[in-house]
């Protein structure tokens, strides 16, 4: 059975190869590399998670066990949640490295916000954040982020 299944496994390969197609390889986020385009689907999850009001996705982009004050940062998070109703984001990745072993990230980040049962006008904030992430068991998250002041 399992010599089929290698056979099998192989065959794919070598038909994907034999029609000009490559054989997917692994992308940086499944290795130690972290790179802008790291950043840029890190950076996506937040995005998605704060615009979908979808807590748990936003956080889950963070590794909370190993960010100084990483508790309070959730309770901030949870707190912008519960104080507004439309979130839109729009960021650039202007600077992705790695620092040691730390991955680097410089943002501007634009945040427009709609208040709960509120008809004052949308909010908007901007600023230039620096983000911290580690790769850890999970693969790469934010381990913190600078300043903190944006997410209030």
């Amino acid at each position: 059975m399992l010599n089929r299944w290698m056979v099998f496994v192989l065959s794919l390969c070598l038909a994907g190869v034999a029609l000009g197609q490559s054989v997917p390889t692994p992308s940086p986020e499944d290795g130690a590399a972290f790179t802008a385009q790291t950043a840029t689907n890190l950076l996506n999850q937040v995005r998605e998670g704060l615009q979908g009001h979808m807590q748990k996705q936003m956080l889950d982009a963070f590794d909370l066990s190993h960010m100084s004050g990483g508790q309070s940062f959730k309770n901030q998070v949870t707190a912008f949640f519960d104080q507004n109703d439309s979130v839109r984001i729009h960021f650039h990745v202007r600077e992705a490295s790695v620092q040691d072993g730390k991955g680097i990230t410089v943002v501007d980040m634009e945040m427009e916000l709609e208040q709960n049962n509120s008809t004052a006008p949308p909010v908007r904030r901007k600023a230039q954040l620096r983000l911290v992430a580690e790769n850890g068991g999970h693969g790469w998250k934010f381990t913190d982020v600078q300043p903190r002041t944006f997410f209030y």
